[in-house]
């Protein structure tokens, strides 16, 4: 969501093993934990791997790009800049017209290196069947269920050697077992992993059950009058604002200026976050077109349909997600904090689910909303977020579909910045789940994130 702009990269082009060393022990002066804005802090850890400094926030590393000595700027060029002391020891970083203090030396060293101890050796990598839990997965072996496993297990060694770097973990779920399930970069099986707007399905997900218990009648209902009580003078109100429904919140045809990655849409995220109510900025926004005619990503359509489940239930959705989802799918190490203001400036109100869970997750959506045997989500409600145009959006989810020599595969997704992917494939009997650390992809690397890449390159050619 949020895009997190403290990253320093130094060009290391060229460079002798010795050179790049000194480089990365002049990086680690800055190192420390320091305060950031909206009194939280983040730290500064220089990366062995790469010789790069970076910015670790809520466990996202972000990487600044070195101008001169003690001078950086974030991908945005603004201007990142570090003081000394009289002894020369460097004090605080200023940004953004701020000043940051090093707080102390202390800090946690995260892993760099995707897999340190097979980085060299990357040959040594040898496959192993998942391990059996008790977490109604069964597990499977991927030479098995794979007519040609080879390009995935390439894919796991390309992973290894940084060439698909901040891939966190890759899943695979094949004919009802998981046969693949790989971590990076220090991440494990146990470990909760922020989803970004991986995340928002699960909110149409709540909406649908919130329907199903009666708490409200259909998404066919119009959506502003559920909030009366709560905003009572919603702006830029008109005859096609009245119109919208939830069911257009759902499906993004909300027909206002809201359009995420369009930064002169009134709506885009970076401008919603600038507000001290996400919610009521979104329901504000100024109509463009008439509710269902195109679909447009907004953020705060997920953050109002969370707060409506609030409104509608009159319980807070984190209390509603627990008893009607987490409890029934028997998730339990997982983190939410739904705050749709500033005070979740660096958390998003996202979740953090494990990779597993999140398999679990997809395979209750691709069961018709089971899970062993029980009902979580009404099949009605399964079949409605699935009834979608190719290349657009269902309920909070989209439609995906690639091509592979001339064979079109198609997918239900979930995805978030920095890589999240949950991507269904009916055709396929098949699940995949990414999760990755490659936050605002574009502007640091002009390029997607790996998932875009490895699933049509490796995953889909060994099901042929």
């Amino acid at each position: 969501m949020r895009k997190i702009l403290l990253s320093i990269t130094l060009l290391a082009i060229a460079c002798s093993p010795s050179k790049e060393k000194n480089e990365y022990q002049k990086l680690t002066e800055y190192e420390g934990h320091y305060e950031y804005v909206g009194e939280t802090t983040l730290d500064l850890v220089a990366s062995d791997f790469d010789t790069t400094l970076y910015a670790i926030l809520d466990n996202s590393k972000y990487p600044l790009t070195h101008i001169a000595k003690d001078s950086f700027v974030n991908v945005r060029n603004k201007p990142v800049v570090f003081q000394r002391d009289e002894n020369e020891n460097v004090i605080s970083y200023k940004s953004g017209g701020q000043n940051f203090k090093l707080l102390n030396r202390a800090f946690e060293k995260i892993e760099m290196f995707p897999r340190r101890e097979l980085f060299h050796n990357v040959e040594n990598y040898s496959y192993e069947v998942p391990e059996q839990k008790k977490d109604g997965l069964i597990t499977g072996d991927l030479f098995q269920e794979f007519s040609n496993p080879e390009p995935i297990i390439n894919m796991v060694k390309e992973t290894i050697r940084g060439n698909f770097p901040e891939v966190h973990s890759i899943l695979i779920f094949k004919n009802e077992k998981l046969v693949l399930e790989e971590y990076f970069y220090g991440y494990d099986a146990y470990t909760p992993h922020q989803l970004r707007s991986a995340g928002k399905p699960l909110i149409g997900g709540l909406v649908g059950i919130a329907i199903d218990k009666g708490f409200i009648k259909s998404e066919k209902e119009k959506l502003l009058p559920f909030f009366e009580v709560k905003y009572p003078n919603i702006q830029n109100m008109d005859d096609r604002k009245k119109e919208i429904t939830i069911e257009n919140f759902l499906t993004y045809r909300h027909g206002m200026d809201c359009e995420n990655n369009n930064p002169n849409s009134k709506g885009n995220e970076m401008s919603m976050m600038e507000d001290e109510d996400w919610v009521k900025y979104t329901l504000d926004l100024p109509m463009v077109a008439t509710p269902g005619e195109y679909s447009s990503y907004c953020t705060g359509c997920a953050l109002a349909l969370g707060s409506l489940v609030e409104v509608a239930t009159n319980e807070k959705i984190e209390d509603f997600a627990k008893r009607h989802f987490y409890e029934p799918m028997e998730i339990k190490d997982y983190e939410w904090t739904f705050e749709p203001n500033p005070s979740s400036g660096t958390t998003f109100s996202q979740m953090y689910i494990t990779p597993r869970d999140l398999v679990r997750l997809a395979k209750m959506y691709k069961d018709g909303g089971k899970w062993n045997g029980k009902q979580v989500i009404s099949k009605e409600w399964i079949n409605k977020t699935f009834d979608m145009e190719a290349g657009d959006y269902g309920y909070l989810w989209k439609h995906k579909y690639y091509v592979v020599e001339g064979k079109r595969y198609n997918s239900y997704l979930a995805s978030g910045n920095g890589g999240q992917k949950i991507n269904i494939w009916p055709e396929l009997d098949m699940i995949t789940v990414f999760t990755g650390g490659n936050y605002n992809s574009y502007e640091l690397y002009g390029k997607s994130t790996p998932p875009n890449e490895m699933i049509p390159k490796y995953i889909l050619r060994s099901v042929e």
